[in-house]
């Protein structure tokens, strides 16, 4: 009998490798392969610069600093580098790589995202603004109340207003007719005259004592039958008859386009400043040298007008002349006399006025 060798027990292991086994470790170099490939490409990726494939050793030199500065446009505004919280600063993740500190000018960093902790912005403190004193305003009483004024008259607006070309210094009446006309009493026409010496109509007179009126009203309204509801003076003549200053006539008309006596100016001026009757006014009334002239009706009033220097006789302070028109500038004289006798404007010197 022949004798065989002894058997290895190793020699099954040696046994060549089938084609299934061979396809299954040539997919399986291969996938390690890959996957090596992958994390280096992946890694320096991390480094990589816009611009630059590498980080040059100065800008990677210690001390420069983690903050990027972006390139300056005026599209873009600047960043505002992010505190790193402390957990970052002291185990950063395995595979980042961290550059130095230090601006790198002109370029941008490609860095994995990682998550910013939010940032809670420090409340503002407004300055403390100590409280003003606010004075309260004075608070009027509506149990009391305010006596009525006669006659409301407008001070002064401006000492450089009330001039008319054809009113000169000289003139007569240019102290009446300047000061009313400061005050907004009276004015001229359009063309910046006066016209100082034309005649005053029944209803251009109602229309000037517009301004002069006191608040009060003393009369009842009169429906004349010659004033229509659309007629340019209706209110003015409906006020100066409420407060006194003006009548009609019996036949119950007015006139308004009938030029005014001077006579009937001194009547309703009195009447309308409310002057007491003087116990004299018929003695007084017969002073003029005219005074024949003087309608029986108005000789009260005529004397009450001159005791309180009223009436202004211009060129003559003898003569009345009671039933000529009174032109602008003698109605201008009494009015302002008027205001004067009612303690509403400040006296005024005149060789005109004339004084019992």
């Amino acid at each position: 009998m022949t004798s065989q060798p002894p058997t290895d027990p190793h020699s099954s292991r040696r046994r060549d490798l089938g084609f299934d086994e061979a396809i299954a470790v040539f997919v399986a170099l291969a996938a390690i392969g890959i996957i090596l490939f992958w994390g280096l490409t992946r890694r320096e990726q991390d480094s990589v610069l816009i611009g630059s494939p590498f980080l040059t050793p100065g800008e990677l030199a210690p001390g420069n600093g983690l903050s990027v500065e972006p390139e300056s446009t005026p599209e873009e505004a600047p960043l505002i580098p992010l505190p790193v919280p402390e957990t970052s600063r002291s185990a950063p993740p395995q595979g980042t790589t961290l550059v130095p500190g230090g601006a790198i000018q002109g370029r941008r960093l490609i860095e994995e995202p990682v998550d910013i902790p939010s940032v809670r912005e420090t409340p503002r403190t407004m300055p403390y603004v100590a409280p003003s004193a606010v004075t309260p305003s004075p608070t009027t009483d509506p149990s009391v109340a305010t006596p009525p004024t006669p006659i409301m008259v407008a001070p002064p607006v401006s000492q450089a207003t009330g001039e008319f070309p054809d009113v000169p210094a000289e003139y007569w009446a240019y102290p009446f007719i300047t000061n009313l006309s400061q005050r907004g009493i009276i004015s001229g026409f359009e063309d910046g005259t006066f016209r100082p010496e034309q005649p005053v109509t029944r209803a251009e007179y109602a229309a000037l004592l517009e301004r002069v009126l006191p608040p009060e009203q003393a009369q009842q309204s009169i429906a004349f039958t010659d004033i229509p509801s659309n007629y340019w003076a209706a209110p003015a003549i409906d006020e100066a008859v409420k407060t006194g200053f003006l009548k009609g006539y019996p036949e119950g008309n007015f006139a308004p386009d009938q030029p005014i006596s001077k006579v009937q100016v001194l009547a309703s001026l009195v009447n309308g400043v409310r002057l007491p009757e003087s116990a004299n006014a018929s003695q007084t009334a017969q002073t003029f040298q005219d005074s024949n002239q003087i309608p029986q009706w108005a000789i009260p009033a005529v004397g009450t007008a001159t005791e309180s220097n009223i009436v202004v006789n211009y060129p003559d302070r003898a003569m009345l002349n009671p039933n000529q028109p009174i032109t602008r500038a003698e109605i201008a004289a009494l009015v302002y006399q008027a205001l004067v006798a009612s303690d509403q404007v400040e006296p005024i010197q005149s060789e005109y006025i004339v004084r019992p």
